[in-house]
């Protein structure tokens, strides 16, 4: 008897646990969403200063711009907008961030994020766009003739993108205190390594930057005997 007293009373009380944990409500959720999107700012830009986090942002802009212009990336197209939040890594050498899509053509019913990379090789800051995430309106509200909202598409971005950017770290001589890092491991996804060590599909790339002048060259050379090219901001050149 007392064997099956013990078994009901550890099988109650984890129950009794689990029912009392409160989910959180939406606007719960959302305000730790800005929360978490505002720390995560803060950290980026303190770490590169704000002089040089906005100079390359609009180096960024200008070269997604450039890109719609000349139907380059074609993933890419009017309207965008480049999150005004960029993740750098420690080194301060490369970042991640995402384009905010809003499709308004008739009859569309989602709409994107674009992931956007930054990396910096011999003191010039390269771009290029990585995979893209849909955002089918009918999991978000029920009017899916309306674009998402840039506020929904941000908080969207922080949960699925930037979510993990810092890590939290035991404090040595307080345990109550919180401390947060940067998660460089963050910054490996943006390499898109092949089992052999290569990258993506420049099978010759044996080094990431590499690989960075390559994804580079390649979206330019396409279009580089064209006349309409307009103007390609440096250091988007191509790198022979």
């Amino acid at each position: 008897m007392s064997n099956q007293g013990i078994k009901i009373v550890f099988l109650i009380v984890p129950f009794l646990l689990f029912s009392c944990k409160k989910e959180l409500t939406e606007e719960q959720k959302k305000e730790e969403l800005i929360k978490k999107r505002e720390q995560y700012f803060y950290s980026s830009k303190k770490l590169t200063g704000d002089k040089e986090y906005f100079s390359i942002y609009k180096k960024a802009n200008d070269t997604i711009a450039n890109w719609v212009t000349n139907g380059l990336e074609i993933s890419i197209i009017k309207p965008f907008l480049l999150d005004s939040l960029l993740c750098f890594n420690q080194q301060k050498n490369r970042f991640y961030g995402v384009v905010f899509q809003q499709t308004i053509r008739k009859g569309a019913v989602q709409d994107y994020i674009v992931d956007f990379y930054g990396v910096k090789i011999k003191g010039e800051w390269y771009f290029f766009r990585g995979s893209t995430l849909v955002l089918p309106r009918e999991y978000y509200q029920e009017d899916i003739h309306t674009p998402l909202s840039l506020e929904k598409m941000k908080q969207i971005a922080v949960q699925n993108v930037f979510s993990g950017y810092l890590i939290e770290t035991p404090s040595a001589t307080n345990s109550n205190k919180v401390k947060y890092k940067i998660n460089d491991s963050k910054f490996i996804n943006m390499e898109n390594r092949n089992n052999d060590g290569t990258f993506a599909s420049c099978y010759n790339c044996k080094t990431f930057d590499e690989f960075v002048i390559y994804r580079v060259n390649k979206n330019w050379k396409e279009r580089i005997e064209s006349s309409h090219i307009a103007p390609t901001p440096s250091p988007f050149r191509v790198v022979e």
